[in-house]
């Protein structure tokens, strides 16, 4: 009985982390599902949801608990620190990054590292980057009316779900570059039921679309998966450096800030690397 609460606490806990740190630029859901072990979990209990209803259920019912807790309570503080300070925090999430690059380089040994091993890490880290150099507002479809503004939600809700679903890329950027970020937090705040509906279905739907075929490439295909994932994660961090980090130097920074700063962020830094390492410990549910 110990061992099961334990288990469930573990699932909350995680869930909790994710959720909370959903918010951050850089650092997606689907990365720091990766970088807590329960990535895999999470992909087949929704492939497979119909194979075992109530067992997906209740799991994901869990997971769901704590990450709407995250949301709901720590989000609002690492949003309130990363505003007041930026490049500390920042260096904190580029640490749990980093410190989750050793669990996922073991899932790419059990076949031996070959040349293509490197291209598929390249096309990760480039296809990350890119996506993250689309300037937000590219694409407005905030607004309009009738069935063409109907399907246009449809389509938005899937490519969310395909940020949440996929590791290293930031749902909050793939909203501002659909210019509907600022359109979904006025229908939240207003409880625009209808609006709020149709993307959440429509997310709802991507999501069981897109984690069929990532399960299959992940058991199909374990080696390229991974190689391109930890290109995802490593690209995700320019992210934070563009975002965060690099406009919150100031101008006229002197000798002592530099140092100062530096020794911080190095502390952070190493606090979330370590902070990763810990609980990747408990990575197998």
């Amino acid at each position: 009985m110990n061992d099961r609460i334990k288990g469930n606490l573990h699932i909350i806990f995680k869930g909790f982390i994710i959720g909370s740190s959903m918010s951050v630029p850089g650092v997606s859901g689907g990365t720091m599902a990766i970088l807590l072990g329960i990535y895999d979990k999470l992909i087949s209990s929704i492939s497979n949801f119909l194979k075992d209803i109530k067992g997906n259920f209740l799991f994901l019912m869990k997971f769901c608990i704590g990450a709407a807790a995250g949301i709901g309570s720590l989000a609002f503080v690492i949003k309130w620190l990363l505003g007041n300070f930026p490049i500390p925090v920042s260096f904190f999430f580029l640490g749990a990054v980093i410190g989750g690059i050793p669990a996922l380089f073991k899932k790419t040994k059990e076949t031996p590292l070959k040349l293509t091993s490197g291209i598929y890490f390249l096309i990760g880290l480039i296809l990350v980057i890119f996506i993250g150099f689309i300037p937000a507002g590219n694409f407005n479809i905030s607004s309009g009316s009738g069935f063409t503004y109907l399907l246009t939600l449809l389509i938005t809700g899937i490519i969310i779900a395909l940020a949440l679903v996929l590791p290293g890329i930031s749902t909050s950027h793939m909203l501002l570059v659909l210019g509907m970020y600022d359109t979904l937090i006025v229908a939240i705040t207003e409880f625009d039921i209808v609006y709020i509906g149709i993307l959440g279905i429509s997310t709802l739907v991507g999501i069981f679309l897109i984690t069929k075929p990532i399960e299959w490439t992940l058991h199909k295909f374990p080696h390229q998966t991974y190689c391109m994932i930890i290109g995802f994660v490593l690209g995700s961090t320019t992210e934070i450096f563009r975002d965060k980090i690099i406009p919150a130097i100031p101008m006229n920074a002197d000798f002592v800030w530099w140092i100062t700063s530096a020794l911080i962020s190095t502390f952070t830094f190493l606090l979330g690397y370590f902070a990763i390492i810990s609980l990747s410990r408990y990575s197998n549910d």
